[in-house]
């Protein structure tokens, strides 16, 4: 897949927090900011993390009820 370049403008400490995050996980600010972008279109109506996650898991539980059980634990 061809990767185009991405130029933002972000508060220096909102960077900071973010390389510093980043690196804590072992990424690139790239490969983060890509994940990141992945996340917010799954959560903005896109492929849910839960559902992209059903194959790897075997649940008892449904969908919908996984995707609860993410939301209490994420917040």
């Amino acid at each position: 897949m061809r990767k185009r370049g991405l130029y933002v403008k972000v508060e220096e400490e909102l960077l900071n927090e973010f390389t510093r995050r980043a690196r804590e996980l072992g990424l690139t600010r790239s490969e983060a900011l890509r994940r990141a972008m992945k996340a917010f279109i799954a959560s903005t109506g896109g492929e849910s993390v839960t559902s992209r996650m059903r194959g790897l898991v075997k649940s008892n539980l449904t969908l919908r009820e996984l995707e609860e059980a993410y939301m209490v634990f994420k917040s």
